[in-house]
Order: C-alpha cells, then sequence, then structure tokens
C-alpha cells in the first residue's frame, strides 16, 4: 500500500508531522483529518525511500555499547541546541563501528533530503532494533526527543549492565566446568593406559571404577574418530534444531529449568520485558503495539509466548492480567501491580514500580548467584575425582595387599 508523508498542525496549534499508509492521496487526507490535525502537506513517499539501507557486510556489527555512545552523544548536542543535522555529521565523524559510521551517514542525507528521525532511523534494522525507532517516534511527536533519548539510553545502559553481570556471575562455573571437562579427557586419554597393563596384569577382577575408567578410555583410544564425528554432528544438529520454532522453544524451557541459574534468567527477562513496557506506555505508544515491541527484546520463546496471551487478553478485553494468572514465568506480585495499574488507569506508572521491584530482586539474585553455583559445583567436582581416585587406587591397594600376602 502507499505512504503518504504528511505535515500538519494540531487543534492546539502544534506542528505535526509522519506518515499514513493510504490506497490514494484522498484517503490519506482523511486518515489525517481523522487524527484531529489539519493538513498543510502531503506527498506521496518514495517507495525506495522505505526499503532498508544496505550496509557493508564486512564492517563488524553494532553492539549495545556502541548505541549507548551514540545516543548519549547526540542527546547531549540536541540538548545544547545543535540541528540535528549538524549533530549527526560529527558524530559520524566520531563513530569508531563501521558499520554504524555508514548508517549515520545515510541518515543525516536522508533527513537532510526532507525524512523524519524516525524515518531514518527504521530504514536501518541492523543497527537500531524496532523499539529504539518507536520511542524516537514517540519523542518526535511529543517534541520531547531529548527526554526520549535519555530513556533510551537508560534502558540499553540497564540491559549491557545486567548482561555483564550474569557474564561475570558465570564465569567461574564455565571454567571449573571447562577445566574439569579437559583434566578428565588427560587423564582417560594419557595417564590411565599407562596403568592399564599392569591392572590387567593383576589377574584379579578389577573393581568396577576401574573396570568402568578403563572402558572409557580404550573407547576413546579405538573409537576417537566415531567420538569426534557425534560431537560435530551433534553440534550442527542442536544448532539447526534451535533454530525451528519447537526447537526454540524446548531449548529456552530447559534453559529456564536449569537449578538457580534458570530462575535468576527468568527474573532478568521478565525485569527487562517489565522496564520496556513501562517506557513505551510511558511515551503513548497504545498498549497492543507496546506489547508487540515488548516482544521483541525478550529473547525467550516461553516468556514471549506469555506475552502473547497477554496481547490476545487486550484484544479480547480481558485486560493484560487474566490470562496470565499462575503463570510459572511472570511473578504473582507483578501480575497484581498490573491489575492495580489498569484498575487505576495508571498503568505506566505500575509498571515502572515493578520494574523496580525487579531490577532489585535480580539485583539481589547476581549478587548470589556464583554462591548459589558453588555447592552445586563443589559437588560435581568432588564426585569426579572421588570416582577417578576410587578407580586408579583400588587396584593399587589390591595389588599391595596381595605383595603382603
Amino acid at each position: 500500500m502507499p505512504a503518504f508523508r504528511y505535515r500538519a498542525v494540531a487543534a492546539t496549534g502544534d506542528a505535526r508531522h509522519g506518515a499514513v499508509e493510504a490506497p490514494d492521496l484522498d484517503a490519506a487526507i482523511a486518515q489525517v483529518h481523522a487524527m484531529g490535525l489539519t493538513p498543510i502537506e502531503l506527498a506521496p513517499r518514495a517507495a525506495a525511500a522505505r526499503r532498508p539501507r544496505a550496509l557493508p557486510i564486512f564492517g563488524g556489527r553494532v553492539g549495545t555499547r556502541d548505541l549507548i555512545l551514540f545516543t548519549r552523544q547526540l542527546e547531549t548536542m540536541l540538548d545544547a541546541g545543535l540541528p540535528l543535522v549538524t549533530a549527526l555529521g560529527m558524530l559520524r565523524e566520531q563513530a569508531t563501528n563501521r558499520m554504524l559510521r555508514e548508517a549515520i551517514d545515510q541518515i543525516r542525507g536522508d533527513i537532510a533530503q526532507g525524512s523524519t528521525l524516525t524515518e531514518a532511523v527504521a530504514r536501518h534494522p541492523r543497527c537500531f532494533p524496532e523499539l529504539y525507532a518507536s520511542l524516537i517516534h514517540a519523542g518526535e511527536e511529543s517534541g520531547l526527543l531529548t527526554e526520549m533519548l535519555d530513556r533510551i539510553a537508560s534502558i540499553l545502559e540497564y540491559s549491557e549492565e545486567t548482561d555483564q553481570r550474569l557474564r561475570s556471575a558465570t564465569f567461574y562455573p564455565m571454567v571449573i566446568g571447562i577445566e574439569l571437562v579437559v583434566a578428565f579427557l588427560v587423564l582417560v586419554k594419557f595417564v590411565l593406559p599407562r596403568f592399564a597393563s599392569l591392572f590387567r596384569g593383576l589377574g584379579s577382577e578389577l573393581p568396577l571404577p576401574t573396570r568402568v575408567l578403563m572402558g572409557i578410555s580404550d573407547f576413546f583410544d579405538t573409537q576417537w574418530f566415531l567420538v569426534l564425528f557425534v560431537v560435530i554432528a551433534g553440534a550442527i544438529g542442536g544448532v539447526l534444531w534451535s533454530r525451528t520454532p519447537a526447537g526454540r522453544r524446548r531449548l529456552d524451557e530447559l534453559v529456564l529449568a536449569v537449578p538457580v541459574f534458570g530462575v535468576v534468567l527468568g527474573k532478568l527477562v521478565v525485569s527487562r520485558f517489565i522496564r520496556v513496557l513501562a517506557a513505551l506506555l510511558t511515551a503513548g505508544i497504545p498498549v497492543v503495539r507496546a506489547l508487540d515491541i515488548a516482544r521483541g527484546v525478550l529473547g525467550n520463546k516461553v516468556v514471549e509466548d506469555e506475552v502473547d496471551r497477554m496481547r490476545d487478553g487486550v484484544v479480547a478485553g480481558q485486560g493484560l492480567t487474566d490470562p496470565v494468572r499462575g503463570s510459572k514465568v511472570i511473578p504473582p506480585l507483578v501480575v497484581e501491580i498490573i491489575g492495580v495499574g489498569e484498575e487505576t488507569g495508571a498503568l505506566d506508572k505500575m509498571l515502572a514500580r515493578g520494574a523496580a521491584y525487579l531490577d532489585r530482586d535480580v539485583d539481589y539474585a547476581l549478587k548470589n548467584l556464583s554462591a548459589a553455583l558453588e555447592p552445586m559445583i563443589l559437588a560435581v567436582l568432588g564426585g569426579v575425582i572421588l570416582f577417578t581416585a576410587l578407580a586408579v587406587f583400588l587396584p593399587l591397594w589390591n595389588l599391595m595387599n596381595a605383595f603382603r600376602h
């Protein structure tokens, strides 16, 4: 359907601009009038201008830190009174990420040709997520672009901070797990074979731990190519399976079911959703549209399905809370906070309070994640060491007893 860019005046005298989709010019004028605006200028927007722009394939990716720096700098320059095109030109020279630099250059050119910042940003989905473009649009419509840029930067900073803390909390367990696997493989492949001939020459039945470990050692020694093939095929198959809808959902279910870690991750995902939804509703974006946008930042199919239930409830007139009561993902207190917000007509404020509550909960959980994982790590580590020690030393103990007798 053709798109038309308009410039209009509201009943309050404020200037408005944007775009509407309509089959023809008369229908576009009717849509602008239906929004309570008086159109001043209305013109078709070229289809090519709406297509996402091509960016360098080998330019790397735009990370969250790059977006935070760009957003904070743009907010500061606009707050200081610099024109948007001038600010973008300065940021283009300062950008170190090639993909972001090319995107800024194209955005600056589009704005100079008459596009809005929302339209220009939306043409670069590889650099700017839908949430970014939606909040920019809300800022332009309300005339509070700098305040909205500050809100976007705060959301990105919160996301980057929590992700960094989650990586830090899980770094120690991952290192211990990798070292344990490497040590076990070295033992099975290089150490145990040296004792194998001695153990087999004892002439008596070997203990069960020793037989198990020697069986593993023999298998790795004779069938290493099969093990390598199974590992590679399993990794490729797992990646392909995880990209299917059923596989992704099952994988996300398993992640959330992991003891300790799954609980923390679930709280983190729900906290991010509530915070983003609160920001969108505060910016004046309709509930259904806000749910669609917030759903895209979750990265977990299980929670996404819960959001879909909330959206379907809103469309059906049931509200946000009824479809997710009893949910295993969204905490009951958060459901009640949303319910109070719906009843009082202050949903955005209550969501902000719910986000603050979840932030404290996530902060506490992340601080205690390593401490909670340590007993599990020690239990696994102790079990492996005990099994290996029994497998190696029980035959030697039997051999020493045989020499004594």
